[in-house]
Formats: C-alpha cells, sequence, structure tokens
C-alpha cells in the first residue's frame, strides 16, 4: 500500500515567508554594502513582494521583480549590486525554511 503524503502550503504562508524574509536579510545586505535606505522602504518591498506572490502561475517571479522595482525606486541606489544581491540573498535565505515546511509531519 503506497501512501501519498499532500502537503500543500497556503499561499498566504508562502507570502508572510516572503515578506519576513525581505524585512530581515535585506538590512542586513544593506549594511554589508554600506546602502543608504529607509526601513520603511524595506518594509514596503516586502509587502509588496509578498503580495505578488499571491498571483496564480507567475508569483514567484514577479514577487522579485516588484520587490526590486519598489526597492529601486523608494532608495534611488544602483540596482547592481546593492539592490539585486540583497533581493537574492533574501531569496536564497527562503529555500531552508520553505523545504522545512514542505517536509512531512510523521
Amino acid at each position: 500500500m503506497c501512501h501519498v503524503i499532500h502537503n500543500t502550503m497556503s499561499p498566504v504562508l508562502i507570502a508572510a515567508i516572503y515578506v519576513v524574509s525581505g524585512v530581515v536579510v535585506i538590512p542586513i545586505v544593506f549594511a554589508l554594502f554600506k546602502t543608504q535606505y529607509q526601513f520603511s522602504d524595506v518594509v514596503l518591498a516586502s509587502v509588496a513582494a509578498g503580495a505578488a506572490s499571491l498571483i496564480p502561475t507567475v508569483g514567484g517571479p514577479a514577487s522579485l521583480v516588484a520587490a526590486l522595482v519598489v526597492l529601486y525606486w523608494r532608495t534611488q541606489q544602483s540596482l547592481f549590486p546593492d539592490i539585486l544581491v540583497a533581493v537574492f540573498a533574501a531569496r536564497l535565505a527562503m529555500v531552508p525554511v520553505l523545504l522545512a515546511l514542505r517536509l512531512p509531519q510523521y
């Protein structure tokens, strides 16, 4: 007998993970690059990314674009390396969290 485990995560939970990872990781990377920013800009970009992640089918890429566009618009900093590296570091930090939440519960 084969048991199939369906462990689907709520889209709202995934959006919340996008927001939290952005709010935590982006300021750390900005500090490493000595990038000038307002914390409210990071929160706005993270919330925009979380909201865009709720778009069916294209939520992941749309979320990435939303974070990049909002940070570029609000901070007026160079897109590379400051903003691009910060957003990609936040995305990379999400991987272990998302994998841990997808593991089957025994």
